[in-house]
C-alpha cells in the first residue's frame, strides 16, 4: 500500500511540474515552456516595467515563417506599456533570462480585426510564436528635480554613488535617446539608427538643455528630461518635426562615458 501511495505522490508531482511548463488560459492564450531555467539561475522574473530584449519567430498554423529575429539584434520593449500585442505582453511575463517558450496567441489578443497588412496577417488570425528572453533590465528609480533654467530631470534608473562614473565638461558622451513632443508625438530616436548619438559635453554640439541635463550624470544612468523651448530649439523650432516654442520630452541613457582625462 505504501508503494502505491508513493507512486501516486510521485505521479502527482510530475503532473504539477508539467502543468507549470504548459498551460492554456480561458481566452485561448497557450504557453509552453520549451527551455526552462533552473530557479538558482533565475534571480528575477520579468514583470511590468522591465525592459526586455526578445528573440522571436512568428509562423502561421502550417509552420510557414512570417518573421524572425533569432540570433540577430533583439527586439526591445518595456513590459506593460502597450508596446507589443496583448498576448505577447502576457506571454513574456514571469520569464527568466534565457527562457524559451512556444506561444499560441488568438486573434483577439493579437492584431485583431485589422490584422497587419505588411506581414499578410489576416483578420483575427491566430499567431504561433517561439520567443526567448535574451536580457532583462529592471530600473531603480531615483530623484526628481527642476534646474534653475526650468529643465525637469527625473532619474528613471539611478547608479549608486560609489559606482558612479560622473560626466563633466569636455567628456565624450555616448547617448541613447527617444524624443517626443508634449502631446506624445514621436520625433526621433537613436535606437532607430542602431547606434548611440556621440557628442562632447558642453562643447556647443547639442542644444543647451541637453548639455545641462547630462552634466553630472553617471555612466549607465537613465533620465526623463523635459526641456523648455528657450533651451531647446527656441521660437523657430526645427522644421519639419519640431514646431516653434516646443517643450521637448526626452528619455535618455548615458550608455558610455569617456572622460576627458582618458582621451
Amino acid at each position: 500500500m505504501r508503494v502505491i501511495i508513493l507512486c501516486l505522490l510521485v505521479a502527482a508531482c510530475f503532473a504539477e511540474e508539467e502543468q507549470k511548463l504548459q498551460w492554456k488560459d480561458e481566452d485561448g492564450l497557450e504557453i509552453k515552456i520549451i527551455r526552462p531555467i533552473k530557479a538558482e539561475k533565475c534571480p528575477i522574473k520579468s514583470q511590468e516595467g522591465d525592459v526586455l530584449d526578445q528573440w522571436y519567430k512568428l509562423t502561421d498554423k502550417d509552420g510557414k515563417e512570417i518573421g524572425s529575429n533569432f540570433n540577430k539584434k533583439p527586439y526591445t520593449f518595456t513590459l506593460g506599456k502597450g508596446q507589443v500585442i496583448p498576448g505577447m505582453e502576457r506571454a513574456m511575463t514571469g520569464m527568466c533570462k534565457g527562457e524559451k517558450r512556444k506561444v499560441v496567441i488568438p486573434g483577439n489578443l493579437g492584431f485583431g480585426e485589422k490584422g497587419r497588412e505588411r506581414d499578410n496577417i489576416k483578420e483575427d488570425q491566430t499567431l504561433y510564436y517561439t520567443v526567448q528572453l535574451v536580457d532583462l533590465f529592471r530600473a531603480v528609480p531615483g530623484e526628481k528635480w527642476t534646474t534653475e533654467e526650468g529643465i525637469v530631470i527625473e532619474q528613471t534608473h539611478k547608479i549608486d554613488e560609489d559606482k558612479c562614473k560622473k560626466s563633466k565638461s569636455g567628456d565624450t558622451i555616448h547617448q541613447q535617446y527617444v524624443l517626443h513632443l508634449e502631446d506624445g508625438t514621436f520625433v526621433d530616436s537613436s535606437f532607430s539608427r542602431n547606434a548611440p548619438f556621440i557628442f562632447k559635453l558642453n562643447n556647443n554640439e547639442v542644444i543647451k538643455g541637453m548639455d545641462i541635463a547630462m552634466t553630472g550624470m553617471c555612466e549607465g544612468e537613465r533620465r526623463q528630461v523635459v526641456i523648455p523651448s528657450d533651451y531647446g530649439y527656441g521660437d523657430n523650432g526645427r522644421s519639419p518635426a519640431i514646431p516653434g516654442k516646443a517643450r521637448l520630452y526626452f528619455d535618455i541613457t548615458l550608455e558610455k562615458l569617456i572622460q576627458r582625462d582618458e582621451l
